[in-house]
């Protein structure tokens, strides 16, 4: 007679993923919508990098002088002053649109990570960024640049409303 007891098998797990918290859905959802929020953001800057030219001639036609009837785009002299300081201020916020966008997929991309810090300044970003993209209507802009904005705000409220919910009850039971 043995004295052996056959045992059950020993079920090992994965020591990186045994009893590690799990990431907030909400994180998660927030970080892809500040992902988007910056491709259009990019998106939005090369449209206006493209068809500024058309698009300050639009607005320069439209607000030629004060109480004068507008004039045709294509009478505005692209070598007057007011011209070229509408296309130094266009490519100005292209140009730090595109900045401002790539260090918002960096700090999406840190907020996976956990840190607090990080989600606090994407969403500070973000939401400077929905308050530039509201105004867009208002202004003339390319077509293109104009669709990108609409879909940057809807977004970016996303974005922020689900960074705000990242760091509540759910990412605190993670921990």
């Amino acid at each position: 007679m043995s004295m052996y007891e056959p045992q059950a098998r020993a079920h090992f797990e994965d020591p990186r993923t045994a009893g590690a918290p799990q990431r907030p859905a909400n994180l998660t959802r927030a970080v892809y919508a500040a992902i988007a929020t910056a491709t259009l953001n990019v998106i939005s800057a090369i449209g206006i990098i493209v068809s500024g030219t058309d698009a300050i001639k639009e607005q320069i036609a439209a607000n030629s002088n004060m109480g004068s009837a507008p004039i045709s785009p294509d009478e505005v002299d692209i070598q007057s002053d007011r011209f070229e300081s509408l296309q130094m201020i266009y490519s100005g916020l292209a140009y730090s649109t595109i900045f401002w966008s790539l260090v918002l997929i960096l700090l999406a991309w840190l907020a996976l990570r956990g840190g607090g810090a990080v989600r606090i300044f994407a969403t500070i970003i973000v939401i400077v960024s929905v308050l530039f993209k509201a105004v867009s209507p208002f202004i003339t802009l390319p077509t293109l640049t104009l669709v990108a904005d609409v879909l940057v705000v809807v977004l970016g409220l996303a974005a922020a409303i689900f960074f705000f919910g990242a760091g509540g009850k759910a990412a605190r039971q993670g921990r």
